[in-house]
């Protein structure tokens, strides 16, 4: 008798600690992902600071709307200095389309303006896809923590596709600046993202882990950044990547009115509506 109470009185302390623990894991990464969310990106930079802009392709219409955006927004890779294409394996189409737009549109804008043929570096970077065509539910776990890793090593520049991105002109591996428009490896990408600054957040509030780790630098405010842009074919409701990440990108772009100001819960910063960015 006395062993049963004792092994349940156990038991109940060990499922309260757990409790607990559980409570105050996911209260912190609660509020840590509120304060990052709704936390304001300093408005001003040092003049000619080089930017690292990251971009996630997608096959077929995802990669056609990308890169009418890059060309639309007119990319200056003088001072976008390095950027990084991030495809999932088999896409060959992306590598192909990023490949072209470096060769040939970047280069076009740069005779056109008559600036010095400085167009900066790119790479591109393959990672596995979170789940294949066809592959069955029980496995596709498996794949989306293997997508998952490699994502960050990408976002910390150790991806064996990735030269190495520390040079003076480039001092840190973590872009500034995440772009994406919904395909399913922006899903794991931007999760990557948040995870390494709700680390570096906490990080800061334990006073512990800053500066140097493991051979990369430490955060800065301006690196890190994830920009949704969800696609110009929806009109009135969200994609499924997008009520996915609606709550963790920075910005939360759409291109029609009836998505304005959508929110995952009360408090979060809403989609804002910026018209077609499209061409």
């Amino acid at each position: 008798m006395e062993l049963w109470l004792v092994s349940w009185t156990s038991l109940f302390w060990a499922a309260t600690f757990a409790t607990v623990a559980c409570l105050s894991t996911i209260i912190t990464f609660m509020y840590a992902l509120a304060k990052s969310q709704n936390s304001q990106v300093p408005q001003w930079r040092s003049r000619n600071t080089p930017i690292h802009l990251l971009v996630v392709l997608g096959s077929g219409g995802h990669t056609a709307e990308m890169f009418s955006m890059l060309r639309r927004m007119e990319l200056d890779p003088s001072k976008f200095t390095h950027r990084t294409y991030v495809v999932s394996s088999g896409d060959n189409f992306s590598a192909t389309k990023a490949v072209e737009f470096e060769t040939t549109d970047l280069r076009e804008r740069i005779n056109t303006n008559k600036k010095p043929a400085a167009t900066g570096s790119y790479s591109i970077v393959t990672v596995p896809r979170a789940r294949r065509v066809h592959q069955s539910f029980l496995t596709a776990p498996f794949s989306t923590i293997q997508s998952f890793w490699s994502c960050l090593l990408v976002l910390r520049g150790l991806h064996p596709d990735q030269q190495s991105l520390i040079s003076p002109r480039l001092p840190s591996p973590y872009p500034d600046i995440i772009l994406t428009n919904g395909p399913a490896t922006a899903v794991c990408v931007i999760l990557a993202a948040r995870l390494l600054r709700l680390w570096f957040f906490l990080c800061g509030v334990f006073s512990v882990g800053r500066g140097t780790q493991s051979g990369t630098s430490a955060l800065s405010d301006f690196q890190l950044r994830t920009v949704f842009v969800e696609s110009w074919a929806r009109v009135k409701t969200l994609s499924l990547s997008g009520k996915l990440l609606l709550p963790f990108a920075d910005r939360f772009l759409v291109q029609w009115p009836g998505l304005e100001g959508k929110k995952a819960w009360p408090g979060m910063r809403g989609t804002e509506y910026v018209g077609p960015l499209v061409d």
